[in-house]
This record gives C-alpha cells, structure tokens and sequence, in this order.
C-alpha cells in the first residue's frame, strides 16, 4: 500500500564535531526512505545564511513527525539542546503531535532517561554505537528501527500488519515445539518397546517425561516473553522524576567580553571570525576558537578575563575566568552603543562555567 503522507524527521544533535560526524553517517543510512518517498529529514546545517537560527530550528522542530535525539555527553551538557529543544521535543511527544526517539551515540551517564521516559530507544538493548564493531552495524540497526516507526505512521494498514507478523512468529515457535515434542515422544516410544531391561525402560520414560515437562514449562514462559510488546522504557514509580531543568551543580554565570567582527559584513552570523589587533593587545579574542559561537557551544578561555554580572560589562566582577577554563555559551550580543566610525563590532557573551560533565 503506498504511503499516505511523507514523514518529517528532525535530527536534534549537538554542536559536537564527533556528534556531527555520526549524525551524517545515521542520515545516509536513512537514504533508502528517502527514495522511496517515505520521508524528508532537517538538521541545524541546513539552515540559509543570514536567516534567525532559533526561529528556523523552532518551526522545523514544532513541524516535525519523528524527532531523533541524538544522546551524547555533549548534548546533556549543552543548556540550548537539554533544557529547551529536548523540553519541547517531549512537550510534542507526551501531546502525541511527534514520536520522539532516542540514539546512543556514545557512553552517557544514565541521568538522560528521567527526561526521555517512555521512549524508544536505539540501537535496541541500548547499546551506544561506539560500542558496535563495525559502526555501520549499529547504524543498520537503527535505520530499522525507524523505518518501523516511519512505516507506522505512513501505512494506516500497518496495525494489523504488526499483529500478523507476531502471529506468524508465534505459529512458527509453537510449530517448532510441537515438533520437538513429536520426536521425544517418537523416541521415548521407540526405546520403551525395544529395550529388552524392564527396569532400564522404566527409568528411560521417567527420565523423558521429566525432559518433557521442563521444555514445555521452559516453552509456555519464553512465548509469554516474547508476545510483550518490544521497544517500551519502563521507569519504576519510585524513580525520581526531575525536571529538564534541574542541575546537579549551580556555576557561576555572568557575561564576559568575547572580541570584535568586521562592520562591513553587516550581520552577525555563527562561525564568523573574531578579529586580532595586534596593536591593541586588550581587544583580543577571549575565547578559543576565536570565532562567533552557538548558544550551548563549549568554548576555552584564551587569556584572563572578567565574568561580570550585569549585561553592561561594568558592574562588579564575580570571579576571574583563567586561561584554559571551560565555558557554556548562553548568548552572544553586540555592544548597545557602538562608535559610528569604528569599522569593528565589539561583542559580549552571557556565559556559565562548566562543571565536570562538559569538559571534553
């Protein structure tokens, strides 16, 4: 039956170079899909230059039918992805407007689960693909599993497909049993009628009955495994149930000077290069890499500098950042008053230092 609508799947990844490797390797397994006019996907590189990076990832977000989060220590220590578009991700899930599905790229404190529950999760057996020799066998795995899902929601016959096949694996099974009982059967018979030691045949067909009943026993509990319904996450209603917005330890946040861009480009756009006067040693860039960053990019402080807690700049100084700390980026903004001949934008930056889980 062709499909009845074409999926929209959203890849919520974080601003990692690793993260972002997978994320292109998991898109070409998903290719198949593609071609046969089953989905389209969107990622954060697509978006055009000079448009609104947050207003573009939020309308592709909200419009999105499978939303895929990518788990990895980058994207729980990212402020942006954790605690705004996994929120929302959630938010689309639990209203039953997008399925969200889970992908372990790598090994990640379990904490990630008390915010995704009820939610499946890839490869199956939640095993992170860093841990599949070759990659490409997890990435097979997972392509499967949201093909599944894809199928679910495109084919308004595929709940009944889904009933049949599990019929067909459990007639399989059950055939495959009645088989094996047949020829313990045939066999017990055959030794009870030719064995000429009374008492040795009757130890024999004990010995068979008990093998019987234990394989039947064994038997009836594997297919009552086997017919719960797969791929749900269960979490005990004693587990604690934080919020996306509970943390563990509270730093310091404030907004500290980050460097200069050329005026002449006239907009302010990510990956934009800091500019570096060597005359003028204080207007360095403060940050490595010397480039404009994303909210939730973790970037390294390049020399001392302020961390200052009014937006200003100018107010008291809550504590001295040292260089080759570790920052999270909140936001960046130009300075309010800017001298109308200065060719250069100065630029701030409300930051938060990290604790032990974003340091790579």
């Amino acid at each position: 039956m062709p499909a009845t609508k074409v999926v929209k799947v959203f890849f919520c990844c974080s601003d990692s170079d690793q993260d972002e490797e997978m994320r292109q390797k998991l898109e070409n397994h998903l290719s198949a899909l593609k071609w046969e006019g089953l989905s389209t996907s969107w990622h954060r590189r697509m978006i055009s230059p000079g448009k609104e990076w947050k207003s573009e990832i939020d309308t592709n977000l909200k419009t999105a039918d499978i939303i895929l989060v990518l788990i990895s220590s980058e994207f729980t220590a990212s402020d942006y992805h954790w605690n705004v578009l996994a929120k929302q991700a959630m938010e689309q899930h639990r209203a039953k407007t997008s399925r969200v599905i889970t992908i372990l790229l790598r090994p990640v404190d379990n904490y990630w689960k008390v915010a995704f529950p009820n939610v499946k999760v890839l490869p199956k057996g939640e095993r992170p693909i860093t841990e599949w020799r070759p990659y490409d066998k997890a990435f097979a795995n997972i392509a499967t599993g949201i093909r599944e899902v894809t199928e679910e929601l495109t084919d308004s016959a595929f709940p009944t497909k889904k009933i049949l096949r599990w019929i067909r694996v459990i007639v399989i099974l059950v055939a495959k049993a009645a088989g094996n009982t047949f020829i313990y059967v045939v066999r017990a018979s055959f030794s009870y009628l030719f064995r000429p030691s009374r008492s040795r045949r009757r130890n024999r067909v004990s010995n068979i009955t008990v093998r019987l009943v234990v394989f039947l026993v064994l038997g009836g509990i594997f297919l009552r495994f086997i017919s719960q319904p797969p791929d749900i996450l269960e979490i005990p209603s004693s587990a604690p149930k934080p919020t996306l917005n509970s943390t563990k330890i509270v730093n310091p946040t404030g907004w500290i000077w980050i460097g200069m861009v050329n005026k002449t480009s006239g907009s302010l756009s990510v990956g934009q290069k800091l500019v570096l006067q060597p005359s003028n040693p204080k207007q360095f860039p403060s940050i490595e890499p010397p480039v404009i960053p994303s909210p939730g990019t973790i970037v390294t402080v390049k020399h001392e500098v302020n961390l200052i807690k009014e937006k200003s700049l100018s107010g008291k100084t809550i504590v001295k950042l040292k260089k080759g700390e570790k920052l999270v980026i909140l936001k960046v903004e130009p300075f309010s008053k800017i001298a109308k001949n200065s060719p250069y934008i100065k630029l701030k930056a409300q930051v938060r230092k990290c604790n032990l889980i974003c340091n790579k």
